[in-house]
C-alpha cells in the first residue's frame, strides 16, 4: 500500500494540475469573454478616469469595489446612454432626496469616456455577476419580477415601495394602455423629448409583455 506521504503528494500534484488547466484554459477563452478587441482609446480613457476619481470606493465594478453605492457591472445594459450621462452631469438630479453621488463637473468628453467604458463592462461575461437585485427570486409575477430585475423601482414607486424620480405606477393602468406602455418601453422620448427614461428596447420581447401586462394590470 503506498504511504500516507505519497498519497498527499500525488493528491497535491493533481490538484497543482487541475488548476493550472483551469488557468490555461481561463486565460485561453479570457479576450473573448472581455471582448477585447472593443478596448478602443476611448474605453480605456475612462477606465483612467474611473481609477482617478476612485469610483471603486463607493462602488462595485466586477465583483471589486465598496457596497456603500450600487453596483454598476451591468449599468449601461441596464441604464442606457442617454441616463448615464445625465446622471454623470449632474447625479443631484437624478436623485434629489437621500445619499448622493458627488458632482466631479466632468467635462461631455470625460461623460462620454466614462460611459464608453461601462458599456465595454455591462458586455463582459461575467456568469451571471451580479446576481439578481433583491427581491427578484419572491416576485408574485412575471411582469413584477422584470421589474425588480430592470431596477424599474431604483426610480418608479409601486405601493410605497421604490423611488421618488419618476411617476408612481400604482393605477398606471388606469392611466395608460398596454400598447402606450408598450411604446414607452420602446422609446421613452416618442411621448417625452426630453424624457431621461432609459429604454428597455433591448430587452426580449417577452419580457416586454410581462412588463406591460403587469403595469396594465395596475388600476
Amino acid at each position: 500500500m503506498p504511504s500516507t506521504r505519497t498519497i498527499l503528494w500525488a493528491a497535491t500534484l493533481l490538484s497543482a494540475l487541475a488548476f493550472l488547466g483551469m488557468t490555461v484554459d481561463s486565460l485561453r477563452k479570457l479576450g473573448a469573454r472581455t471582448h477585447e478587441e472593443r478596448l478602443s482609446a476611448e474605453v480605456i480613457e475612462g477606465k483612467r478616469l474611473w481609477q482617478h476619481y476612485d469610483c471603486n470606493d463607493c462602488h462595485t465594478i466586477l465583483g471589486i469595489g465598496g457596497y456603500y453605492a450600487p453596483d454598476v457591472t451591468k449599468s449601461y445594459a441596464i441604464r442606457g446612454d442617454a441616463w448615464l450621462r445625465q446622471f454623470l452631469k449632474e447625479p443631484a438630479k437624478m436623485y434629489p432626496a437621500g445619499r448622493q453621488m458627488p458632482n466631479f463637473h466632468l467635462a461631455d468628453e470625460q461623460v462620454g469616456s466614462l460611459v464608453a467604458y461601462l458599456e465595454w463592462v455591462s458586455e463582459v461575461d461575467t456568469n451571471g455577476w451580479p446576481p439578481a437585485p433583491e427581491g427578484v427570486a419572491r416576485a408574485e409575477s412575471g411582469g413584477a419580477k422584470v421589474f425588480l430585475a430592470q431596477h424599474c423601482n431604483t426610480c418608479h414607486s409601486i405601493q410605497g415601495s421604490g423611488g421618488t424620480l419618476a411617476p408612481d405606477l400604482s393605477h398606471e393602468g388606469s392611466r395608460q394602455t398596454k400598447e402606450w406602455i408598450l411604446a414607452q418601453l420602446n422609446d421613452p422620448r416618442s411621448h417625452k423629448p426630453d424624457s431621461i427614461m432609459p429604454s428597455f428596447k433591448q430587452l426580449p420581447e417577452a419580457a416586454k409583455q410581462e412588463l406591460a401586462d403587469y403595469l396594465a394590470g395596475l388600476k
